[in-house]
């Protein structure tokens, strides 16, 4: 929760001088912290997407190294798990924002975006342990150590991360 709202300050140290002056009249202050709020929530996912694209090179690496190996029959899954990561990554940055817009009818409350903040930050635990095992399969497939047992791990793994962020669309629905 901390490393939101110094997230949050992080933001709304990069207003201008006008934009400062301009939260102590009534009724903006609310407008621009939902403003920045909406940057924060983005910012959040275009992060957690990010990470999750570095591993698109692991897997690379990971096919280039069992071809060259002769391990063509392994490729399979590992082209398979990388399509995955390529439609969580587009996910990501597609999902909905945190906070509705100053005239849209379903209005989203301050509790509840923070509610949205940390789901999302909970998320980067799943992401490391993704990357973590696409590490060990790309570690793995550059000596005679099978991979097969990672691309399942880290199949897993990615499953389970794509459901957790689905349910936020509930955490998003139930604020009405």
């Amino acid at each position: 929760m901390a490393d939101l709202n110094q997230q949050l300050d992080k933001v709304k140290s990069k207003e201008n001088f006008f934009e400062k002056i301009m939260r102590i009249i009534p009724g903006y202050d609310g407008y621009v912290n939902r403003d920045n709020s909406r940057e924060l929530d983005t910012l959040l996912r275009n992060e957690l997407a990010k990470k999750i694209d570095t591993n698109h090179t692991k897997l690379k690496n990971t096919i280039l190294n069992l071809s060259q190996r002769g391990k063509l029959f392994e490729t399979d899954g590992v082209d398979k798990l990388d399509k995955k990561i390529q439609t969580a990554t587009a996910k990501f940055k597609a999902a909905s924002r945190g906070y509705s817009g100053a005239f849209d009818v379903v209005k989203i409350k301050e509790e509840k975006l923070m509610q949205v903040y940390e789901f999302d930050a909970s998320l980067l635990e799943g992401v490391e342990q993704i990357t973590n095992s696409c590490t060990e399969m790309e570690t793995n497939s550059r000596s005679s150590i099978d991979i097969r047992d990672s691309v399942q791990k880290t199949n897993e793994l990615l499953d389970q991360l794509i459901l957790k962020f689905d349910a936020r669309e509930s955490i998003l629905k139930s604020t009405v």
